[in-house]
């Protein structure tokens, strides 16, 4: 039989008794966030006092999230900060991971030469317990500015201008490069006539996958430089950036996207239970025994964890096929 069990710490509290949870990691989105429901009023075990959750729990409180099944499965699947209350019944805790203290680090730095992506990044988590991955791109940037803006919205300011995936992985180090480079080495089993609650992935060939993918840069007075690749009427990808004038930079980024895109396999996702476990990140490996031809390894891009009185379940969605 399969108990569920979790516990949420926030501050110097622990919760045992949880309405519900929902936590999202993604290789895609630059913060992984959770929210938590709990009663409005809860009983301190070592003096029986009652205390009113949102008086208690407070902005910037670290947060830890344990979930799984009595005697067969448990880990802590999310640490962050609160970022804020919402005092509704029962009352939502709305956590952030550590990105939460890069939005509360200002940064201002003008590199007045050419500099590099790595040169960029450092500056950024410089003076924060977050260090860099160690598979962080050599990429070229032009003269580049950060003004007066915190470490967040500088990261979304390079997420708009690359074509790269920008997160806190599970080391608290901060990634910026291509999603499928930070594969993390573990793998995850589905068979798909056996192990799903439900299966919503769809089979394409790589001929039917018809992509265009065009990198357009444009300097200060408006002058263009651009760099196209993929199937002629295929679906169009346009990339626009402001720091990377490089041209045979330009044109590796298109055709990356394009390797990337064009494969035989699976898109979307899977919904399971919280066994087997699986976070972004991870490869997945579909077993069809009625499709043999269509078995293969994907790159894990997103995991979504729901858990609370109605039981838990992950959505999993699969990217590129490894």
């Amino acid at each position: 039989m399969f108990v569920l069990e979790g516990n949420v710490e926030i501050g110097s509290y622990r919760f045992n008794v949880i309405h519900e949870l929902e936590f999202t990691k993604s290789v895609d989105d630059l913060v992984d966030t959770a929210i938590i429901k709990l009663p409005t009023k809860f009983t301190v075990r070592q003096n029986n006092v009652l205390k009113f959750t949102e008086e208690a729990i407070k902005v910037g409180d670290k947060v830890s999230i344990t979930v799984g099944y009595e005697k067969k499965h448990s880990a802590v699947e999310f640490v962050g900060y609160v970022k804020k209350i919402k005092p509704t019944i029962p009352i939502e805790i709305h956590c952030e991971d550590a990105m939460w203290l890069l939005r509360r680090k200002n940064v201002t730095k003008a590199w007045n030469k050419p500099t590099t992506l790595k040169e960029v990044l450092e500056e950024i988590v410089k003076d924060t317990p977050i260090k860099l991955a160690t598979n962080i791109p050599s990429v070229p940037l032009d003269n580049y500015i950060i003004r007066n803006a915190n470490g967040t919205q500088a990261l979304q300011e390079l997420k708009k201008n690359l074509p790269f995936a920008i997160f806190l992985n599970d080391k608290n180090e901060l990634y910026c490069g291509l999603r499928q480079l930070t594969n993390i080495g573990q793998k995850v089993g589905y068979d798909l006539n056996y192990n799903l609650i439900e299966n919503n992935l769809e089979f394409k060939t790589k001929e039917e996958r018809k992509i265009k993918v065009r990198y357009t840069y444009t300097d200060a007075e408006g002058t263009k430089k651009e760099v196209e690749f993929g199937d002629t009427g295929g679906e169009l990808r346009s990339y626009r950036t402001a720091i990377i004038s490089d041209e045979a930079t330009l044109e590796k980024l298109a055709k990356d996207q394009i390797d990337l895109s064009k494969f035989d396999g699976f898109s979307e996702s899977v919904t399971t239970f919280l066994i087997p476990f699986a976070t972004r990140g991870m490869k997945a490996k579909m077993i069809d025994q009625e499709h043999t031809n269509r078995e293969g390894n994907y790159f894990i891009s997103k995991v979504k964890t729901t858990f609370g009185v109605d039981g838990a379940r992950r959505v999993v969605t699969i990217g590129a096929k490894l």
